[in-house]
């Protein structure tokens, strides 16, 4: 590229960063609250009580436990009984919470959505930074940052999944150091890789990959190249510090780090949630799903070129790997695996992808509602998916093959964004055409329960006139949650009954369920009631609305 096409490149990525940025500022309050928020709140407050514990702050230690004391109504246990989960994310926003005396729930819970949106942000120009770093070129670097940012489900739950998506954040941003280093093996690069991976882990265990992969690398050089041995010292720098870094962030291995660390292993391997979920028309046990779970619900909610750039790109990278590893030399073991730093990068992330995938398929890890607890991966995905992409861009040879190159991708990503448009805000239930027709029958849609907020604010307007409206819910969802994103004033008009459904003035349904409504009745609406509304999305139904006759 010449010197005036990387300026206007760079421009164009400022532009693009600057975008997602305002868009984000301007939108982040239009999203629901999620079924998990409340226990993450929770969880961050818990944990901070506990770190201040070893301080003298007492009015702070008496606001937190005050907070703490209040916070009710979610889902999982208290988190004293399931402390497990990570709190890099939590803990602080619990202490933001207390330092800026939010005391609203609306106020609060927007607060969250904006932070969670501004560390996806930041990680999205990580990515950038990364594919520059293995590509060497503006113009597929903002391509394929343009894939990251506009996948669908990830970019909608930038704003209210303060587990997954704070994950995926912290996961690209060491992988770059982790890039970093393998171009200059250093303190500096080492020492933030490991802050960086620490952080990863303890918000979830999966962390882990990148550390053990990365040290797997350095000794696969050692094998055929002894000089490298004198690394070791930079290699055992990384392990201490990751170890160290990893206790610090998570207050769980603070005491009895082993013991808990294991613990906690033993609980996300088998989460226990003994529920069903719809997948694929069928009611299955989330702890015995299918070995094809993963593969089908990436196919059916990632947009589809992405899909098969990333077919292309791992059949590519994968072939490389094995004519090279089919001809080995028994003197030159290593760098017959990898010509170079980049084709190494290219390998590890092969590696990381393939064997999460067969980690959790082959130990039947627990998975629910979707592939959320993995959306980690798609920094692998699309990192191959933009691989492949610049191996095409490479094998064309024409301006013009490129030219139309480029236009068959600029014109799918405002597709994509057109859909992003129509979905907002529930980008994260998007589906591509490979899911088929009567969606809502054969996959969970509204798992989070985003839509709840929607349907609240519109039967306050339908029944402006009514001091209290009775809510019933034909669904395995706590509706209650979504109002405290109301006002103070219309929290007070609505009563959620739960199932008393003959108490209820309007039955709303998103069809959640975790019994087999096929031979369990317990979300069946009575005959009294009628469906008088439907929410639709891209022909995608969301949730019905059914209110009591009045005989």
């Amino acid at each position: 590229m010449t010197k005036k096409d990387i300026k206007i490149s760079k421009k164009i990525a400022f532009l693009l960063f600057a975008l997602l940025f305002l868009t984000g500022l301007f939108t982040f309050k239009d999203y629901g609250i999620s079924i998990d928020e409340e226990f993450q709140r929770s969880t961050g407050f818990y944990w901070l009580n506990y770190v201040l514990s070893f301080t003298s702050f007492e009015e702070l230690k008496n606001l937190v436990t005050y907070k703490l004391g209040e916070i009710s109504g979610f889902t999982l246990p208290r988190p004293e009984v399931y402390p497990y989960y990570g709190v890099i994310f939590d803990l602080p926003v619990a202490f933001l919470e207390v330092v800026f005396r939010i005391e609203d729930s609306k106020n609060y819970f927007h607060f969250r959505h904006l932070l969670n949106f501004l560390l996806f942000f930041i990680s999205s120009i990580f990515f950038y930074k990364l594919l520059l770093n293995r590509f060497s070129n503006y113009y597929i670097s903002l391509i394929g940052t343009s894939f990251f940012i506009l996948s669908p489900r990830i970019y909608g739950s930038s704003y209210f999944n303060n587990k997954d998506i704070i994950f995926l954040s912290l996961v690209t941003m060491a992988l770059y150091y982790c890039f970093k280093s393998f171009d200059k093996l250093n303190y500096k690069n080492l020492l933030i890789f490991s802050i960086l991976a620490a952080l990863s882990t303890s918000q979830r265990l999966l962390g882990i990959f990148l550390p053990i992969f990365f040290i797997i690398f350095y000794l696969l050089s050692v094998l055929s190249n002894k000089k490298d041995l004198k690394l070791l010292t930079y290699i055992f720098f990384y392990l201490v510090t990751y170890l160290l870094f990893s206790i610090l962030f998570w207050p769980l291995l603070w005491e009895a780090p082993v013991e808990n660390l294991i613990l906690a292993f033993k609980y996300f391997t088998d989460v226990p949630l003994k529920i069903k979920m719809l997948f694929n028309g069928v009611y299955v046990n989330v702890g015995k799903l299918p070995h094809n779970y993963i593969f089908i619900w990436i196919l059916i909610s990632t947009p589809v070129l992405y899909i098969i750039l990333f077919i292309i790109g791992y059949i590519q990278i994968f072939k490389r790997f094995f004519i090279k590893f089919m001809n080995i030399k028994d003197n030159n073991f290593y760098y017959d695996l990898w010509r170079g730093v980049e084709e190494k990068k290219d390998l590890f992330i092969l590696f990381n992808i393939t064997s999460i995938t067969l980690y959790l398929v082959i130990f039947d890890v627990v998975m629910y509602t979707g592939w959320r607890q993995i959306y980690f991966i798609n920094v692998f995905i699309i990192y191959i998916a933009v691989y492949a992409f610049y191996r095409i861009n490479i094998y064309l040879k024409s301006k013009a093959q490129k030219k139309i190159l480029f236009y068959i991708i600029i014109s799918f990503l405002v597709f994509v964004v057109y859909k992003m448009t129509i979905y907002h805000p529930y980008q994260n239930i998007y589906f591509n055409f490979f899911a088929g027709k009567d969606i809502h029958k054969k996959f969970e849609i509204d798992y989070w329960g985003l839509s709840g907020k929607k349907f609240i604010e519109d039967i306050l307007i339908l029944e402006k006139d009514k001091d209290i409206i009775s809510i019933a819910v034909s669904s395995f969802l706590p509706l209650q949650r979504s109002i405290k994103l109301l006002d103070k004033r219309d929290r007070k008009k609505i009563k959620i009954v739960g199932q008393e459904f003959q108490s209820a003035d309007y039955i709303y349904t998103n069809f959640m369920s975790e019994v087999d409504k096929k031979i369990d009745d317990k979300y069946k609406i009575p005959s009294n009631f009628e469906k008088i509304s439907e929410f639709t999305l891209s022909n995608i139904k969301v949730y019905e609305i059914y209110k009591k006759i009045e005989y």
